[in-house]
């Protein structure tokens, strides 16, 4: 994946612009004018959404929906662009120190994870990771559109944090809902999503599925969200032992993800501390690395750039089964 914007249209020199303007004098690739595709013409990534969602008839050549049906966009070098083993962000703001790293694994084709750092028109800060699910071709659809809501928030009511949150979830498990039902192809998508929203002192977060954050404070590791599994579900039932959880076949069988039409998250609100290291990662991470190993990463004295590839290079080392996201943000300062 690559680490900064990279569009299709741009790549290919087929001289076609953007879905999103309507101009027919603009050379707009018919296959994106007659889609609609809520704003993933928006931010990091945006060409691959508008090419691999809506399609492109690729110099004439190619006309299809999805770009991993056809053995020759498999091949195509913006394919293979959009497609590399890894990307990073870096970013620093007057309060915060944020890294976020992806990594495609060692056994997956296809990175299905997705983030997002943005600061909102309030100043707030907003860190997102979602994993895609549904296999196949659908299987980053879902983590797409995710991210492109998650770039449409401007802020938070003040007082309404929480129900925006939930309210926001269950607008986007709707909307890719009906978005699978209209499409054969589509049938399955969703994903999990974890976000935190900094906001003044303030962390909002909302969690639908197994993605996580965990919050470092005076070399404390604590999960602040809990990963909603069968596994979780039968452990609250009594029907089987936490001990036993990890070698239990409910261990990665989500309770709960965005994309089905029944989506209960979970959302809740602490306050922050200076030098408190938030971080947000998918599943990737914690199904490779033990909590033990993650604490005695995060703690060492180093760069939260070396943290965050340390992190990553772990769960490399201990199989890299699945993608592995991980966004770090380290609060230099609290905000009043």
């Amino acid at each position: 994946m690559p680490s900064k914007k990279l569009n299709c249209w741009e790549f290919m020199k087929c001289n076609r612009g953007p879905a999103n303007a309507r101009d027919k004098n603009c050379n707009i690739c018919p296959a994106t004018l007659n889609s609609s595709l809520n704003g993933l013409n928006e931010g990091e990534k945006s060409g691959r959404a508008c090419w691999l969602v809506a399609g492109t008839f690729c110099n004439k050549k190619v006309s299809g929906t999805y770009a991993e049906k056809i053995e020759s966009c498999r091949r195509c070098a913006f394919y293979k662009e959009v497609n590399k083993k890894s990307g990073q962000t870096q970013l620093s703001i007057e309060n915060v120190d944020i890294f976020c790293f992806t990594h495609l694994g060692r056994l997956l084709k296809t990175n299905e994870d997705r983030y997002l750092v943005r600061q909102m028109n309030d100043k707030s800060l907003l860190l997102a990771v979602a994993d895609g699910l549904g296999g196949d071709v659908s299987s980053d659809f879902a983590a797409e559109i995710v991210k492109a809501k998650l770039a449409g928030i401007q802020k938070l009511t003040n007082g309404k944090e929480k129900q925006e949150l939930e309210q926001m979830v269950l607008d986007m498990d709707m909307i890719i809902s009906n978005k699978a039902e209209r499409s054969p192809e589509l049938e399955g998508m969703a994903t999990t999503l974890v976000c935190a929203i900094l906001k003044k002192d303030h962390i909002h977060w909302v969690n639908v599925g197994d993605s996580r954050l965990y919050l470092l404070r005076n070399k404390e590791l604590v999960q602040v969200t809990q990963d909603q599994t069968l596994a979780k579900f039968l452990i609250e039932e009594g029907e089987l032992t936490p001990e036993k959880a990890k070698d239990h076949y409910s261990y990665d069988l989500l309770d709960q993800c965005i994309g089905y039409g029944e989506c209960e998250p979970e959302t809740a609100t602490f306050k922050v501390k200076k030098g408190d290291l938030l971080i947000l990662s998918t599943d990737g991470l914690h199904k490779m690395v033990s909590k033990k190993t993650i604490l005695s990463i995060v703690t060492a004295k180093t760069s939260i750039e070396v943290k965050t590839k340390a992190l990553t290079q772990a769960a490399l080392d201990s199989g890299g089964k699945d993608n592995i996201t991980i966004v770090l943000a380290n609060i230099n300062k609290i905000l009043k």
